[in-house]
């Protein structure tokens, strides 16, 4: 078996996520739940990106609502343009997404944002039919991706479900900026839940209908957009992975690259690279497996000054995160037109009209899915294949696992003495408890589902107080005392010592 197909048969028999209202013939696609232990793994994602991202940078965070006006993403654009390319066969009557159809048969990358004429121009060029019938492709038209929705009772008060997070946080800025008492710049983050309706939902949580973005947008004069929170000397020699448009490869470019070879346009952006690269590397995706894709002009929004997209390699194929979009002041001039309401800051007597850059607008679901794909492995153990999920300690459903030998003996009321103690000492921990079949088995159950730590209690311990403490990563086993047990587990956790040390 295909280690991506182990993995995909992993999430399935252990319910990490699934089809939304599977039992029924005709649920929709582009929909899915989590079981308990994906739920788990992503509540910690969530938890991971506001105390590492959020808080230590001392960004705000809001939550907003799931349906604005319909004035909104007129104001927007999204009404306007927020859609994508769709062509219907004349024979089957299936539909496609057109730049993914031509991308898949052509194995050449398609930009979204070509005109129709472009598009047909392609499909004459590489002979473009139906992949599932050879028919005749028909007239190519433009697919909204909006789901609207009759606020009330009364018809007319249209309204719509976001496609991303970032309008309520545009909308809300001058009265978070006044309330606040903050200067320019100021990040604002939300966490929350927003709807497209794709034309095919396709590859699991990869495109989905409903999904969760986790999303910065920093707000600064541009005139300052090489002004930064740190010194960029003190990371000048961090090394960032881009694929440039005049390389054709991934390369790495040090921050004094970057900023040295005007790569990008203001050393702000440099820095929120390097913020996000940081994030994700520290979440436990490995360098060489990201990048930064500078996106060409006729793929970015028209508003955009510079786009890199974020990717992730999964399953042989590089797979966008999010972007860092430097959308310059289109977003608040937009909606001050649109709601007729001034969207200015004075700060030193300077009227401001702030620029926006996204820093990142994570598909929440698409990183669960890439950075379990990056940590499933299947390792061989004494002649038998074994999966083995190797998850971060603040990101595994459980850190550890106390696991008495046996029930009887006194063993499994010692055990739940040290679960209880250990959880009322650092409530941080996710701990689990399980005190059914063979130790082997137990610890095969938790090393695939990707619990860091067990702690066996075995007739020794009650003799002289040690346990035996195990390592998820490299099967090895080592005897502590009960006394130290706490202490060592909270510099796991905080990753300041690594089993080997002990």
């Amino acid at each position: 078996m295909k280690k991506i197909e182990a993995f995909y048969d992993f999430c399935s028999s252990r319910s990490l996520f699934f089809p939304s209202a599977e039992i029924y013939a005709n649920s929709f696609a582009g929909f899915y739940e989590y079981g308990p232990i994906g739920n788990l793994i992503r509540v910690n994602i969530i938890n991971f990106w506001r105390e590492e991202f959020v808080k230590k940078n001392n960004f705000l965070e809001i939550s907003g609502s799931i349906i604005l006006p319909k004035e909104v993403f007129e104001a927007s654009g999204h009404l306007g343009n927020f859609d994508d390319p769709i062509v219907t066969c004349l024979k089957c009557r299936q539909t496609y997404k057109l730049d993914k159809l031509i991308s898949s048969i052509t194995k050449k990358e398609v930009p979204e944002k070509l005109t129709n004429e472009e598009y047909q121009e392609l499909i004459n060029t590489n002979n473009i039919t139906c992949p599932n019938c050879k028919g005749k492709l028909g007239e190519i038209n433009r697919f909204n991706l909006m789901s609207s929705i009759n606020v009330g009772a009364q018809t007319g008060n249209l309204g719509y479900l976001r496609g991303e997070t970032c309008q309520s946080i545009f909308l809300d800025f001058l009265r978070i900026y006044k309330t606040s008492r903050k200067e320019l710049p100021i990040a604002i983050s939300q966490h929350g839940k927003v709807y497209r309706n794709e034309i095919a939902p396709r590859n699991g949580l990869l495109r989905c209908r409903e999904f969760e973005q986790l999303e910065t947008e920093l707000f600064f004069d541009g005139d300052k957009i090489d002004q930064t929170p740190i010194d960029l000397e003190t990371i000048k020699d961090y090394k960032i992975r881009m694929y440039l448009l005049k390389d054709g490869v991934e390369k790495e470019y040090s921050i004094f690259e970057i900023v040295d070879s005007k790569i990008v346009v203001g050393k702000t952006i440099a820095y929120y690279l390097y913020l996000t690269q940081k994030f994700l590397e520290e979440i436990g995706i490995k360098k060489e497996n990201l990048r930064y894709r500078e996106v060409p002009e006729n793929d970015k929004a028209f508003y955009s000054k510079q786009t890199f997209d974020l990717e992730v390699l999964f399953n042989e194929e590089w797979i966008e995160l999010f972007s860092v979009n430097y959308r310059t002041d289109h977003d608040l001039k937009s909606h001050s037109l649109g709601s007729k309401k001034e969207l200015f800051v004075s700060e030193n007597g300077k009227k401001i009209i702030p620029h926006v850059l996204e820093v990142c607008s994570i598909g929440l679901d698409r990183l669960f899915l890439v950075l379990l794909g990056n940590s499933f492995f299947v390792k061989k153990v004494n002649d038998e294949e074994r999966n083995v999920l190797l998850l971060k300690p603040k990101i595994s459903p459980y850190f550890c696992s106390i696991l008495p030998l046996m029930k009887k003996d006194g063993l499994l009321e010692k055990g739940e003495e040290i679960f209880l103690d250990l959880k009322k000492k650092n409530p941080r921990f996710d701990l689990f408890f399980d005190e059914k079949g063979s130790i082997g088995k137990r610890y095969a159950r938790l090393d695939e589902i990707g619990c860091n730590f067990c702690v066996t209690i075995d007739h020794q311990t009650l003799e002289d107080n040690t346990l035996t403490l195990r390592d998820r990563d490299s099967f090895d086993q080592k005897r502590v005392n009960l006394k130290d047990l706490f202490d060592i587990l909270d510099k796991l956790y905080l990753e300041k010592i690594k089993f080997i040390d002990l």
